[in-house]
């Protein structure tokens, strides 16, 4: 096979976009395995590390199909706000009964508690796919470095899962900060839901080239909000060309659905600095109450 350096080059970026976009996925699989005996908590990680690659794998050859089902994204992005709410439920009420913070794991589905967890570390897995699947297809169309950029940034992401075990003994506070990441992440997934639902799309210029229709479309397709390198709120949708070569068109398709459809777009950039900086609040030392 012949390995382009652009291609090797594109499955570093893969890698590292991968890990950026995953850097919450890890956090959020070590926090689903910890309430598991310690013995447990690396091969539910195993188990769920091949669930992971099973379903990337499926997904980039359905990718197409994936992206074009909307509502995936925005029921996905309700689970994790139910996952959220969820734990700060239980935690206020061990906090109301004087019990630990930390609830057991639950069982679902008649499963173990094991299994039950390795179930949810696969939907989650599942859930924050879709973005980066997204992310990916916009970057290339060649099968081979879409799955192998993929898959090393799940490999890298099981081992910083399995480092977060011990740095969320060590920082409690951690746990809290994460899940609200994840209820941030959640929200911003149900916002995404695409304008053109209640719009009539907006007809762009022909272009030779993805990326110039694509860079046609930001500048035409009018915004009810628009903040460079943040977000934009979209008061349209463009409709999707019709005269590019396939390759580009499947480039220019990926960018539609990740950026250009979506009711409310956060940047990638933009999105993973915040949910870094609530994640940071996890380190922050208790603050102690002063006693007179």
């Amino acid at each position: 096979m012949d390995l382009p350096v652009t291609d090797l080059a594109t499955v570093g970026v893969l890698v590292l976009l991968e890990g950026l976009l995953s850097c919450d996925n890890a956090v959020v699989l070590a926090l689903l395995v910890k309430g598991l005996p310690p013995e447990q908590r690396g091969r539910a990680l195993r188990w769920g590390m091949l669930g992971a690659y099973t379903f990337r794998i499926l997904a980039l050859l359905a990718a197409t199909w994936i992206m074009s089902v909307w509502w995936l994204k925005v029921l996905g992005g309700a689970y994790l706000v139910w996952i959220a709410v969820q734990f700060f439920r239980s935690r206020a009420d061990a906090d109301h009964d004087g019990l630990a913070d930390h609830a057991p794991p639950r069982r679902v589905l008649g499963l173990s508690v094991f299994w039950s967890t390795v179930l949810a570390v696969e939907l989650t897995d599942i859930v924050f796919s879709i973005d980066s699947i997204a992310a990916a297809v916009a970057l290339t169309d060649r099968l081979w470095v879409l799955i192998a950029g993929g898959l090393l940034g799940i490999l890298a992401m099981r081992f910083a899962a399995q480092g977060f075990l011990h740095v969320l003994e060590r920082f409690p506070r951690l746990e809290g900060a994460a899940f609200a990441a994840v209820l941030v992440i959640g929200l911003k997934l149900m916002l995404e839901v695409p304008v053109d639902l209640w719009t009539t799309p907006v007809v762009v210029a022909s272009e030779p080239t993805a990326a110039a229709w694509i860079a046609a479309a930001h500048h035409t397709v009018p915004t009810w909000l628009h903040v460079p390198g943040l977000m934009t709120i979209h008061a349209a949708a463009p409709a999707l060309p019709t005269h590019l070569p396939p390759a580009e068109m499947a480039t220019a398709t990926a960018a539609w659905h990740h950026d250009l459809r979506p009711l409310v777009h956060i940047d990638g950039l933009a999105s993973s600095l915040l949910v870094l900086a609530i994640m940071a609040t996890g380190f922050l030392p208790r603050r102690r109450l002063v006693t007179t």
